[in-house]
């Protein structure tokens, strides 16, 4: 299902570019700060990654935007508390686990031109694949002991973006962003996380654009 929509997407915005007075069409690169909150098991991480965008606007301010952005792997020291859901053992359960995060969303962008400045905002959906919880699970199985949880965790998740950013014009064809933050919502529910099926994520973003 992913790679579909990698394909129909790359086919969309190739098509639109090349389209007779088509509207501007933006393609980014970035560095990508991705902060996730401590949920059950799992204490705080803050990783570091990167991406594309690329956005076609059907008019003046608005557009459509897909975006894909790659965290690679982090790993993880947990400490599953003793007689607990997912800890058997009357003394605590230590782990150390690693995870990749992979986010994939679509949605509507508005663009606006402020002095030297072209303020953003956007809305997308999609979806988030975070491989810890599993790899949590297996490693509480193999363990022995840690193995007080309900069910097999699922890698992928659907997520809610909103938030914006700020561009500032370089040439006529290329911007530098300065800031982009966002709100990151994902829906990893499951027994790692205790109740708590979904996580509220803080991203940051810079990087380059360039229009065509």
């Amino acid at each position: 299902m992913k790679k579909s929509l990698l394909l129909a997407l790359a086919i969309f915005f190739a098509t639109a570019a090349f389209a007779q007075d088509a509207p501007k069409v933006e393609v980014a690169a970035d560095y990508s700060y991705f902060r996730e909150p401590q949920g059950g098991f799992l204490p705080s991480s803050s990783l570091n990654g990167g991406g594309v965008s690329a956005a076609y606007y059907f008019f003046k301010h608005v557009g459509l935007k897909a975006e894909f952005q790659d965290y690679g792997t982090y790993g993880q020291s947990i400490t599953v508390p003793a007689s607990t859901q997912g800890c058997n053992s009357l003394s605590d359960c230590q782990l150390s686990v690693s995870g990749s995060v992979f986010t994939y969303t679509v949605g509507p962008v508005l663009r606006f031109h402020v002095k030297r400045f072209e303020p953003f905002a956007e809305v997308m959906v999609g979806g988030a694949h975070n491989n810890i919880y599993r790899n949590i699970y297996n490693a509480c199985t193999a363990q022995g002991e840690c193995i007080n949880l309900s069910k097999l965790p699922n890698n992928t998740a659907l997520d809610f973006v909103i938030g914006g950013g700020l561009d500032l014009p370089f040439r006529e064809h290329i911007s530098f962003r300065l800031v982009q933050i966002d709100y990151v919502r994902t829906g990893f529910g499951n027994s790692l996380v205790i109740g708590n099926s979904t996580q509220d994520n803080l991203r940051a973003q810079a990087g380059i654009v360039v229009r065509f």
